[in-house]
Formats: structure tokens, C-alpha cells, sequence
């Protein structure tokens, strides 16, 4: 991939990309890239254009003037620091090889600003030998070893020609005086395209190119992929929804001449190598020649299956099949496995293998179980669940749902002041519905997203923190201190007190608000002996 661009003073350089089908090995780059001065008395040619094309500056202290100057540095890092290996950097590029003249490196001299100084591979910029010797010219060749690194030319595709802000002049004296303060008035922003771009331009040369060409895959679920509709047209986009690349493989598969045939033996990415996705929205047969198939053509266009992010489960698993299953039929064909029709897509995965078993996190839960407190193993399993996509979380659950429920089981024996009480299935459900909450926060998806079962929320009643508290008072006690307590009240409380019985006894429910009343005799009641305003309901 390639992008060509010009210079302000109208000087065009291309910023080239290339992919390698063999890798280069760390040991390699040396044989390919060097950052050194080459040794005259060897390759007295590749010295004369290293030294003419790739020195930069020199600059700093050296040259204050450089145009590669900023706040007394150089822009460009330079001069770099000797070293007598290639270091592979993991973000960016390699630190190349620059050997001093005590190890091996070369230098000369050359005349700046009228005076002589003394070049070493410090000022070296990194360049391949073949192609510097093939076209005498600066070019610059790095080892792309990061995602940055490959950013650094993509962006340039997209970047468009250089800014530039002119300022528009009124040259006639006569005309009246202009708002100086206007700067709208005063200044525009442009694009700046100089003489020589605008003739390339002109003649329609290529700016951008990419080889091979790449074509984009829909996935999407039965019935799944996008459509634009109006009032008038929506009853007849869904009766008739529009074709993707993916349906359109489904029915390329299906038809019974010797292209179907064929197609049937590859991958969903490998159809753009055979087939070119026309404006009618079919797959047809390319015209350049193929021995696999007679009559069949093949090129070397790339397909590209579009990413799918996890959470979007069956659709991330429809992905994995597509590019794993050859020739599927349909949405349905391409969940059978082995002659056995699976439910999901995430069932047939399994059966086929492709999903890594989740052996790692049970070691992992099985491990926190001895050393960590339930709610910190319901986080830790709420964090695998959203962002490790396990295979069989139901599975996980089962088998260390005990350990996640392990307070609340201490909760209930503690109420109860009975060591008897086992694990329930109401215990259970609470414990789902704390792990349910850390994942609705984290990713904002309920249990059912992972194939666990949601827990029962209108149960948790009989769970409930604030209904336990209130339940724990004796029955007995309780009925004689109001026995000894209603004939003691006022008039306005026995009021309140009356009204507030009769709508309990009688089931009727009500809200009942108490603002500023007294402790008094209501000290002895649970319900209102810890706060002076109190809600009941």
C-alpha cells in the first residue's frame, strides 16, 4: 500500500507499505536494513549515495539553523546513540546497529556552514542497500514491528494535502477601511496544492493505492443484516430483505453446476479468490485463468470476514464457523456437525473444537475459594464472565457456586444461630442476582447473555437484608411490651396508632408519615425507637 504526497515546495514523496509473506526474523534485519555508513575501500557506489542522500543534518549544537530544529532539539531524535547490536523495540521501531569507529564504523567528513565536521553512523538514517544502490535517491526503510508503526502509513491515505490559512487583501486604495479585528474577514482555510500536484491531479495519476485488492465480508445473523427503509418501502424490505455477501455464499453453495460444486470446497474468505462480488449482488465467476476448477478463474483478492466483538455471542460464533466450515448451505446447515443439528452456533463450535475449554478459570476460581472472601470470588467471576467470554459458564457456576455463596449461607446460620443450615436454592439465587448487578455495571448485560439462568428477582424478598433485620425480634416479647405500652399512649398517638393496625390487620397496605413526634412511650417499639421521623409503608 502506497500514498503519494507533495512537499509545500511542490517535491513529492510516497510513504510505501509492504507486507512480506516470509517474516524477517529479528537476526535478519541486519542483512536488509542498515543505519551505518558503508565502507569505501568495499562498496565505494553505495558509500558515495549513503553519504550524498542518507546523513541527516547534522543538526543540534552542530547546525542551530536545521530546519529539523524545535526549542533547541532535533524533531528527529537525532543524533542517535552507538550501539553494536539491532534491538527489536515492541512499540515502534527497531534501535538499529550504530558502531562506533572503535567497533568497526565508518565516518567521514563533511563541510557545514564552512566548516569541516566529522560524520559517524550517528546521523545515519536507516535504509535498505538494494534499493538505495538501485535508485540513487533518499529512501528511508524501517522495520515495521508494531501497530504504530503500520498507523504511521495508513493515516496518510486518509490525510488529504497540507492545511494552509491565507489572509485576503483588498488592494484598491479607494476601498473603504477593513475591521482589523475580523478575523473571519481577513483569514481563510485551505487545502495548499502546489503546481506539480495539481498536474497529477489533472492527468488522474494514482495518489493512494492498495494491492491486493481487499474485499469486505458481511456476518451477520439469519435475518440479521442491515436495512434502510422508508414508510412506503418497510413492508416491502422485510418481505424481501437485501442481499449480503454472506446470503449470496449460501446461495452460491447451493446451486448444482460445477461453480457450486467448487464453491462448496472453500472457505467463506477464500470466494473473492474465485468469485467478484457484482453490482447485482451475486458472486460471479472472474475471467482470469484457474487450474483448480475448469472454467474457473481465480486472482489474488483477499477476503476480509468483518470483526465481531464477543459480546455479540452467536454472531461471534457464526464468524468462527465461517471461517473454519466449508461450503455451509444455510444458516442452519452450518450448525450441523458430523450429521447432528446443534441448537446454537456456540454449541457447534464446541463440537468442532474451536473453542479453548475453560480449565484455566476453574484453577482459577478453585484457587480464590481458599484464600478469598465470597464477594470477591462472585467479582472475579462477574470479570471472567464480561470480559473472558468462557465456553461453559453455566458449567463454572456449578461447580464453584458454593464458594460464591458461602456469607450469605454464614448470614443465615448467624439469624438463625443454627450451624445445620445447608446451601438452598434461594441462597443460590441471591448469590446470582450480586453477580447479575456486577456485571450489568461492568458491561450492562444480564446472566442469560452467557447461557447461565437469570435468577428470580421477585424472590429475593425472603432475602432481603432490611426485611431479615426486621424480622429479628421475639414474637412473645414483642406482643407484651404493646400490651403493656397502648393503654400508656395519647390521644393523637392512639390515633395513629389505631389507624395504622387497622390497615394491617384489614390488608388494605397504606403510607403513613411521622415528622418531629416524640420518643415517649414509642421508645419501646422497634419500629420506632431508632428514629424520630419514620416511614412506614
Amino acid at each position: 500500500m502506497y500514498s503519494v504526497e507533495w512537499q509545500k515546495r511542490g517535491l513529492p514523496h510516497a510513504h510505501i507499505l509492504v507486507w512480506l509473506i516470509d517474516k524477517i526474523s529479528p537476526e535478519e534485519i541486519d542483512s536488509i536494513i542498515s543505519a551505518e555508513i558503508p565502507d569505501p575501500s568495499t562498496d565505494q557506489l553505495l558509500f558515495d549515495i549513503v553519504t550524498t542522500n542518507m546523513i541527516h543534518g547534522p543538526c543540534g549544537n552542530l547546525n542551530r539553523s536545521s530546519p529539523c530544529m524545535a526549542d533547541g532539539k532535533c524533531t528527529k531524535s537525532f543524533p542517535k546513540h552507538f550501539t553494536n547490536y539491532t534491538i527489536t523495540n515492541v512499540d515502534g521501531y527497531p534501535i538499529y546497529r550504530r558502531r562506533n569507529t572503535d567497533n568497526g564504523g565508518q565516518s567521514f567528513t563533511k563541510n557545514v556552514n564552512n566548516a569541516d565536521i566529522d560524520i559517524d553512523n550517528r546521523w545515519v538514517v536507516p535504509y535498505s542497500p538494494l534499493l538505495s544502490k538501485t535508485f540513487n535517491a533518499h529512501i528511508n526503510v524501517e522495520f515495521c514491528s508494531s501497530v504504530k508503526s503500520i498507523k504511521y502509513i495508513c493515516k496518510y491515505v486518509n490525510k488529504g494535502s497540507d492545511m494552509a490559512a491565507f489572509r485576503i487583501e483588498n488592494t484598491n486604495v479607494n476601498a473603504p477601511p477593513v475591521n482589523n479585528n475580523d478575523e473571519i474577514t481577513l483569514y481563510q482555510i485551505g487545502r495548499y496544492i502546489s503546481s506539480n500536484e495539481a498536474v497529477w491531479r489533472i492527468f488522474g495519476f494514482q495518489i493512494h493505492e492498495r494491492d491486493p485488492a481487499v474485499i469486505h465480508l458481511a456476518v451477520h445473523l439469519e435475518n440479521g443484516q442491515r436495512v434502510f427503509f422508508t414508510n412506503e418501502t418497510a413492508i416491502d424490505r422485510a418481505i424481501n430483505p437485501p442481499k449480503t455477501t454472506l446470503t449470496e455464499f449460501f446461495v452460491l453453495c447451493n446451486r448444482a453446476d460445477a461453480f457450486g460444486a467448487f464453491a462448496r470446497k472453500l472457505l467463506y474468505s477464500e470466494v473473492p479468490q474465485y468469485f467478484t462480488w457484482a453490482q447485482t449482488k451475486k458472486w460471479m465467476p472472474r475471467n482470469t485463468p484457474n487450474d483448480a476448477c475448469p472454467g474457473l478463474f481465480k486472482s489474488k483478492t483477499l477476503g476480509r470476514v468483518f470483526t465481531v466483538n464477543p459480546r455479540q455471542t452467536e454472531c461471534f460464533y457464526l464468524r468462527l464457523l465461517l471461517v473454519n466450515v466449508t461450503g455451509p448451505l444455510s444458516f442452519q446447515d452450518i450448525r450441523k456437525v458430523n450429521g447432528q443439528q446443534y441448537p446454537t452456533y456456540k454449541d457447534a463450535c464446541l463440537a468442532l473444537g474451536l473453542l479453548e475449554d475453560d480449565n484455566q478459570w476453574d484453577c482459577m476460581l478453585t484457587e480464590a475459594g481458599l484464600n478469598c472472601t465470597a464477594i470477591q470470588i462472585r467479582l472475579l467471576y462477574a470479570i471472567v464472565l464480561t470480559t473472558c467470554f468462557p465456553a461453559r459458564a453455566d458449567t463454572l457456576w456449578d461447580n464453584h457456586k458454593d464458594s460464591m455463596t458461602d456469607d450469605i449461607l454464614h448470614r443465615h446460620r448467624t439469624r438463625l444461630n443454627d450451624q445445620t443450615i445447608t446451601f438452598s436454592d434461594a441462597m443460590y439465587n441471591e448469590a446470582l442476582i450480586a453477580i447479575e448487578d456486577i456485571c450489568i455495571v461492568i458491561a450492562n448485560l444480564p446472566l442469560s447473555h452467557f447461557g447461565i439462568h437469570s435468577p428470580n428477582r421477585s424472590a429475593t424478598t425472603s432475602m432481603n437484608t432490611e426485611v431479615n433485620r426486621e424480622l429479628q425480634y421475639n414474637i412473645a416479647e414483642m406482643a407484651a411490651i404493646i400490651t403493656r405500652n397502648v393503654p400508656l399512649l395519647t390521644e393523637e398517638q392512639r390515633t395513629i396508632y389505631d389507624r395504622i393496625m387497622l390497615a394491617v390487620s384489614a390488608g388494605q397496605g397504606g403510607f403513613f408519615y411521622f415528622f418531629g413526634c416524640t420518643r415517649g412511650n414509642w421508645q419501646n417499639i422497634p419500629h420506632f425507637a431508632n428514629s424520630r421521623q419514620n416511614t412506614i409503608k
